[in-house]
Formats: C-alpha cells, sequence, structure tokens
C-alpha cells in the first residue's frame, strides 16, 4: 500500500506530458502507411534460371534485317497439263485388230492410233446404208411426182405424200449418219471397224491397246500428253491467301533434279480450302523443253508477294510472336535469364514470317523458340 498524497506535485503533469508524446508518434506513423506507392515505368520481365532455359528449349536470335521476305516457301508436285493432255478410249466395246504406236511415240493431231473391231457398229453401219438407199428412191419418186403433178398426170394428194416420204428418208438419213458419227465413225463405210486417232499433239504416255485384246467403253486404249507442257500444283496455307496474286513469279526446284531451277507464274488459286489440312491448291504453268521435269516429282516452290506485301518492317518468325491477353508479344532478351515483356504492332501475318510495324527493332535479341513456354509464365504475373 502506498499513499497517493505522498506522490509528487509534478507527477500528473509529466504523465499528461508522456501521453501527448505519445499520441503524436502514433499519428505520424498512420500517415506513412497509407502513402501511396510510386508507380513504376519499368517494363514487365520474366526471369528464368539457365538451367530451366535449357530444360526448355528456349533459343534467341536478333531480329530480323529490314523488309520482310518478299516469298514463301511452299511445298508442291509436277502434274500433266490437263489443256495438253487426253485419254483416247473406244465408244463401243471392241477388240483391237491393228496398233499403230508404242510408249513414247510422238504423234500429231489426226494420226491413226489403233484400229478396232466392233460387231455392233456393223449394224449401225447397215441402217446407214439402208437409210441412204431409202433417201435415193424417195428423191426419185418425189421428182417424177412433180413432174407428172406439172402435166396433170397426178393428184396434189400423190405429190404431197411424195414429199412427206422424201423428208422421212432425210430425216432418217441424217440420224444414221449422226449415230456413226457419236460412235467416231465418219463417213459410213463397212466392215465394222472404228479407228482410234490422235486428238492432240503429244507423246504416248500410257497404252494399254494390245492386238488381239478386247477393250470396253469405259476403258482407255491409250493416254497422250504433251509432256513440253506441264503444270506445277502448290500447296499454299490459308494464312497466305491475302498476299498470293494471278501473275506472281514462282521459281521452284526438285529434289530429283539437285542444281537444277525452273520458274512459272501463278495462274490459277483454287477457290476453296481442304477442311483438314487448311491448304488451299495453286497452278503454276511450266516449260518444260528439255524433258528435265516429270509428273509426280516433288518440288519446293518459292512465290514472290507484291511488292506492297513487303514494306519496311522487321520479320520474325511466327513461334516468336505470342498472344498475352489483348495484344500480341515478343520476348526481348536483356540479360542472361532476364526476358523484357515487349507489346508489338504486327503488319503482316503468313504462315512462314510475321512482320512487325510497332515494337521491335532491327538486331533486337527476341525468342524464337519457346515463346510459348515464357508467355505461359507472364500470364502468371
Amino acid at each position: 500500500m502506498y499513499d497517493r498524497s505522498s506522490l509528487p506535485l509534478w507527477a500528473p503533469l509529466a504523465a499528461l506530458l508522456a501521453l501527448s508524446l505519445a499520441s503524436g508518434c502514433g499519428n505520424k506513423a498512420s500517415a506513412t502507411t497509407q502513402e501511396p506507392p510510386k508507380e513504376s515505368n519499368a517494363p514487365r520481365q520474366v526471369v528464368v534460371d539457365q538451367e530451366t532455359i535449357k530444360r526448355l528449349g528456349i533459343k534467341t536470335a536478333k531480329a530480323g534485317s529490314e523488309g520482310a521476305s518478299a516469298a514463301i516457301t511452299v511445298p508442291g508436285s509436277i502434274e500433266y497439263d490437263l489443256l495438253h493432255y487426253a485419254e483416247v478410249g473406244p465408244r463401243l466395246d471392241g477388240r483391237i485388230v491393228d496398233v499403230k504406236v508404242k510408249l513414247g511415240d510422238r504423234v500429231k493431231k489426226g494420226d491413226l492410233l489403233a484400229t478396232m473391231a466392233v460387231p455392233s457398229l456393223a449394224e449401225a453401219q447397215s441402217a446407214f446404208l439402208t437409210a441412204n438407199a431409202a433417201l435415193e428412191a424417195a428423191k426419185k419418186n418425189h421428182d417424177r411426182e412433180q413432174g407428172l403433178l406439172a402435166k396433170n398426170l397426178t393428184t396434189a394428194r400423190e405429190a404431197e405424200l411424195a414429199q412427206a416420204e422424201l423428208n422421212k428418208a432425210k430425216a432418217d438419213s441424217a440420224a444414221a449418219k449422226a449415230r456413226l458419227e457419236a460412235l467416231g465413225v465418219a463417213g459410213g463405210g463397212v466392215g465394222g471397224q472404228i479407228r482410234l486417232t490422235a486428238p492432240i499433239d503429244g507423246t504416248v504416255v500410257a497404252r494399254n491397246a494390245v492386238l488381239g485384246a478386247f477393250i470396253s467403253m469405259s476403258s482407255n486404249a491409250f493416254v497422250l500428253a504433251d509432256t513440253s507442257k506441264l503444270m506445277a500444283t502448290l500447296d499454299v496455307h490459308e494464312a497466305d491467301l491475302p498476299y498470293l496474286q494471278l501473275g506472281n513469279e514462282v521459281s521452284f526446284h526438285a529434289d530429283g533434279l539437285p542444281g537444277s531451277s525452273f520458274k512459272g507464274k501463278l495462274t490459277y488459286i483454287d477457290p476453296t480450302v481442304n477442311k483438314l489440312t487448311r491448304l488451299v491448291r495453286a497452278r503454276v504453268q511450266v516449260d518444260n523443253p528439255d524433258g528435265l521435269l516429270r509428273p509426280n516429282m516433288f518440288i519446293r516452290a518459292s512465290i514472290a508477294l507484291p511488292a506492297q506485301a513487303a514494306t519496311g518492317a522487321v520479320s520474325l518468325p511466327p513461334a516468336a510472336v505470342q498472344p498475352l491477353g489483348n495484344d500480341d508479344v515478343i520476348f526481348i532478351e536483356r540479360e542472361a535469364g532476364k526476358f523484357e515483356v515487349r507489346k508489338v504492332v504486327i503488319g503482316r501475318r503468313t504462315s512462314e514470317v510475321i512482320e512487325i510495324k510497332e515494337g521491335v527493332s532491327k538486331g533486337d535479341v527476341v525468342v524464337v523458340e519457346g515463346a510459348f513456354l515464357l508467355r505461359g509464365e507472364a500470364a502468371k504475373q
């Protein structure tokens, strides 16, 4: 127990002073913690250790030179040009009785290739001869009736019947002739034979006609092609379509002809995209005067893009540019293991190259492989 009256007179004053000081210090600390942090202008970065870089296969390269690639490379193959190609077969079933050409022979349009015996053709030829004989008889009867009518020795009715018979005979003869022409036989004839002739100038590239063999009208006896005129068919990715134009210069080489190169112009682009491959067929007419190119050869072609599509821009491979939120970004290596996340503006995008209009400069060290993995790290931040 102690006596409160024994406390010194200055004690209450000291207590009040201490309380005041304590209150002042508390207010000062509260203001400091509520002060908003200063905003940082430092670029966003992704930090990865060297072991992870090796494990993920992250690779970098300097950004491409000014002016993006003015060409795209696509695979393709050589085919016959259907404008210089023909399949020759009979219009009736028959048997080969004579063959005039062999594989590799060059022929001219109209040259005889083979002769076929067609039993059913004899019936059509007989009908043609019969129709012509009836036509001659009808003409004579018509002329006689007209002469008699002029001398009042017959009636107008008899003359009209003669005219009707003549008209019918003309129709029957024309129909019989048309049937023979449809069967590949012109000028009538007898013997029940069909001549197979060349419809174009070209080379015999396939021959199924064998002496004595039976050939149906659904089969081809010969295939002719002008191998000096071929077609290159290219498989173009749909992303490259906006930059293709008819008339684009195309250069290509064939795997089977090392050291040789060929040129042509883009003449046709298919109107549809393959649902499974997302590829479009483009065709190039190719001159092949030396016969070096052969159908079904595999080729690799470079298609020149329009000049306006290759304006000044830095080019990067497509894998270097990644979507992050609403932006397209790249990753620039600032130092070992530290990558800046840089927003870019794309000028042109193809299956093989992306032109960057803004956000990267020539010489910047950019992640070209593994950028997808860095994007995942950046999305976690």
